[in-house]
């Protein structure tokens, strides 16, 4: 089996040890930016589509290049277009209401002084995000016009969402997806703090019913295979405010073995109907 991991330039520790192991048993190679093919496919200039490709990466370029495998034969996870659609923070929030996930409402503007000039136009306090998904993006709770104008000098054109504020207990359940796998751990809210060396680890055994059916509801709304979740219990009843496809899995219990046995599940399908 031939397996394509296109991933950041930064080696991630996880990828890198599964991609390992995979090598004992399948032909891998591993692209970022600088070595990407120029695309997959069975013309001039292109290089042949292997049977599996992990879009690790969330650069367009990489996104590109994996739409020309899926068009080519090849299982892409998570598919382009579902990576693309999770990236973008207004597109997941309306792909969760059409499916029925419980979701903050929220609103999306072209910039952030459009929301100042508008008052923002709904009840404080508001979080708000940078609507593409990065590791440098906008993630800040105002609670009220001042807070807000105060993001201007550095955010101004930023394009940004609204999300309501749903009341918590100050802590996010975090929640990875590895195909049939899941694990779980309760961290400090990221709008009070980045410290992740506290989490608490939750037995999946544990977890009430429906956060593992919201958690795997989101996923499926999206198209995605292996993502993780942040989930708020507002009420009483998990809320999901981000969606985070093909994360780094680091905090995730037993990552490795849970890429190795999902690929394992991929390649058996693919020989089966070969």
């Amino acid at each position: 089996m031939r397996i394509h991991l296109l991933a950041e330039a930064t080696p991630n520790p996880v990828l890198g040890a599964v991609m390992e192991q995979l090598a004992e048993r399948h032909e891998v190679a591993v692209y970022d930016a600088a070595t990407l093919p120029a695309g997959y496919g069975r013309g001039p200039g292109l290089s042949e589509p292997p049977d599996v490709v992990l879009l690790k990466s969330r650069s367009p370029e990489a996104r590109r290049v994996a739409a020309t495998a899926e068009r080519a034969g090849s299982v892409v996870v998570n598919p382009a277009a579902a990576t693309t659609v999770a990236l973008d923070r207004a597109a997941t929030a309306e792909a969760l209401e059409r499916a029925g996930v419980p979701a903050p409402r929220s609103r999306s503007v072209a910039a952030l002084r459009d929301l100042v000039a508008d008052g923002a136009g709904a009840r404080w306090p508001l979080v708000v995000k940078s609507r593409t998904s990065s590791r440098r993006d906008l993630v800040r709770l105002v609670t009220g016009p001042e807070e807000l104008t105060g993001l201007l000098p550095e955010w101004a054109g930023e394009p940004v969402v609204a999300q309501e504020f749903a009341a918590n207990d100050g802590f996010d359940i975090k929640v990875w997806v590895i195909g049939a796998d899941l694990s779980a751990a309760r961290r400090r809210s990221a709008l009070v703090s980045v410290d992740k060396s506290s989490d608490e680890f939750l037995d999946p055994a544990d977890l009430p019913a429906d956060w593992i059916a919201t958690a795997r509801d989101a996923g499926a709304a999206l198209g995605l295979q292996l993502y993780g979740v942040d989930l708020l219990i507002t009420d009483g009843r998990p809320v999901i405010v981000d969606v985070n496809p093909f994360p780094g899995f680091r905090s995730a219990g037993d990552p490795a073995g849970a890429l190795l046995r999902f690929l394992d599940t991929i390649t058996a399908t693919r020989t089966v109907r070969a």
